[in-house]
């Protein structure tokens, strides 16, 4: 009787999990390679000079500043040699006419450099070659561009507002002086206008500051490079990759049973009370039964 009760709680349970829809699931998938995806992008196209912008004939003397990224993979031995060279260029070649804005190298499992410069715009080319030179460090590969871009923003609104806010103090600046020359002053005028033309002086100076900057950006284009390691994939044999993710796959498999496990937990009262009641039904039909024969 024991026997049948507990055969009979295990196939409702089972029962039960199968119709109740599996919310908690693990779906563990190994990664498919997909063939029409190279596992190395080519190489982007030769740098090209962006073109003089020209708009509408409404805005002819429109402004610009000019902005390039470039992103290079070389071998690890060669990031260094080829961070200082370019970053020595930039600081002694007067031809260049370069501006180093910002370098850091990084050194940790792999090796990353970058480099900020602002060069007039005939000369980025000219870097750009300087810096894919084949160096002795770059092996039997060469160094390769990975990564390029370009943005342009438009300065001739701001520049518009700078020249007008020097203008101004200016202005400002030359009207307090020919205020102070004159002979009837008190000593209190004079103490008020000498302050006043202190701060004259100096809205003068961060506007010349700020005309200074825009003119930089205008007529020098930065250029941002980063150097980066290249990354040499190890080739693995099926076995290697199997033994790689079998852990994480048995430790999946694992937390999806006792997920289900979870699951069948709320029905195990109900399982046994209709286990229960299905074998009392069922072994008093078979006494019935037997009854029936012993009286024929």
């Amino acid at each position: 009787m024991t026997k049948k009760i507990a055969v009979a709680a295990i196939v409702l349970l089972l029962l039960a999990g199968c119709d109740k829809p599996r919310e908690n699931e693990i779906h563990m998938q190994m990664p498919v390679a997909n063939a029409s995806a190279p596992m190395m992008m080519s190489a982007p196209p030769p740098f090209v000079p962006p073109p003089d912008i020209v708009l509408e004939e409404s805005a002819p003397n429109a402004l610009f500043s000019l902005e390039h990224n470039l992103e290079v993979e070389m071998t690890r031995a060669a990031v260094v040699p080829r961070f200082a060279k370019v970053r020595d260029a930039c600081l002694k070649d007067k031809a260049l006419q370069c501006v180093l804005t910002s370098s850091s190298i990084r050194s940790a499992e792999t090796v990353t450099a970058e480099l900020s410069v602002a060069l007039p715009h005939d000369q980025v080319a000219v870097f750009e070659k300087l810096l894919m030179k084949r160096l002795a460090e770059d092996g039997d590969r060469t160094a390769e561009i990975t990564s390029r871009s370009s943005s342009a923003e438009n300065q001739t609104k701001a520049a518009a507002d700078i020249d007008r806010e020097l203008a101004q103090a200016r202005a400002y600046r030359d009207q307090l002086e020919e205020l102070s020359k004159r002979s009837s002053l008190s000593v209190d005028e004079v103490l008020k206008i000498h302050a006043a033309l202190i701060e004259a002086q100096e809205a003068v100076k961060t506007a010349e500051a700020a005309k200074r900057a825009s003119q930089s950006s205008i007529v020098l284009e930065k250029l941002t490079i980063t150097l980066n390691e290249r990354v040499v994939e190890v080739q693995t044999s099926p076995f290697d990759r199997f033994w790689q993710n079998a852990g994480g796959i048995f430790l999946a498999s694992t937390a999806d049973m006792l997920l289900r496990l979870v699951n069948l937990l709320p029905w195990l009262p109900l399982a046994f009370v209709v286990a229960w009641l299905a074998a009392r039904f069922l072994n008093r039909w078979q006494l019935r039964r037997a009854q029936q024969r012993t009286l024929v």
